[in-house]
């Protein structure tokens, strides 16, 4: 049981967890965001004036056990962008990303686990330029290594992960090495307390008028487990630090289960 909560938890957000899918078991999330940030004073027609963005987005993520050392699985992004200035909104609807991955896990214990996994993602260009992360003409790929320790289990258990990756954006846009991180402790079998860090790095190799930017974010969050395979998860990701894009904040809420 304690196993199952941190893969479906760090599965969830941005980074992977290191332990296996059991063979044959599928994992099903769904999870709605809204995010809001402040673009600050713009130069328009009619003067200088406030300017912000929002987004509200459907996450869909699919993980499935081929065998007891494979993973396969992906997800699917959807949202609707609002971009205003002053009294003028622009408004961008579509798929803001689609990845599909594989999973190997390289070695598990009873204290911890390591794994690699190989990811095929296509972003795309629905953000109204207000995002650059979203903005794509290519396909990225992404390689990562994860590892998870079971540092208690006792009556309080606590757990940590941590993933390292590059992604190589087939774009005009720079690549990106990201580390994330993430702190779990279950004080009883229905709730888990989780704190999340994710942060993604440019190498600084854009092509002209690709996006390059630098952004840290740390995400609080609780989940409940309503029954042994209902779960349900809710938090914010707080963008606490950034270069070359206005930092903001996302509330969601998530629902998963698994067969």
């Amino acid at each position: 049981m304690f196993i199952w909560c941190i893969a479906c938890v760090a599965s969830s957000g941005a980074s992977a967890s290191p332990w296996a899918r059991a063979d044959n078991e599928l994992l099903i999330i769904s999870r709605a965001d809204y995010f809001k940030a402040d673009l600050g004073p713009v130069n328009t027609i009619g003067g200088i004036v406030d300017s912000r963005f929002e987004r509200f987005m459907s996450n869909t993520y699919v993980e499935y056990g081929l065998t007891e050392t494979i993973t396969i699985g992906g997800k699917a992004l959807y949202g609707t962008s609002w971009l205003t200035r002053g009294g003028a909104t622009e408004t961008a609807s579509g798929f803001s990303e689609v990845e599909t991955y594989i999973q190997y896990q390289v070695f598990r214990s009873p204290i911890h686990s390591g794994a690699v996994r190989l990811a095929v993602a296509r972003p795309a260009n629905f953000s109204s330029g207000a995002r650059p992360e979203l903005l794509s003409n290519g396909v990225d790929m992404d390689v990562s290594a994860l590892y998870g320790r079971n540092i208690t289990s006792n009556s309080v258990k606590i757990f940590t992960t941590a993933e390292l990756g590059y992604r190589k954006r087939f774009s005009d846009s720079a690549d990106h090495i990201r580390m994330d991180a993430t702190i779990g402790i279950e004080p009883s079998d229905q709730f888990l307390i989780l704190f999340d860090f994710f942060s993604t790095l440019s190498i600084q190799n854009e092509s002209a008028g690709g996006a390059d930017f630098d952004i840290i974010k740390i995400q609080p969050s609780l989940l409940w487990r309503a029954t042994r395979r209902w779960a349900f998860q809710a938090g914010m990701t707080e963008e606490i630090a950034s270069r070359n894009i206005s930092t903001g904040r996302t509330y969601f809420f998530g629902l998963w289960t698994s067969f």
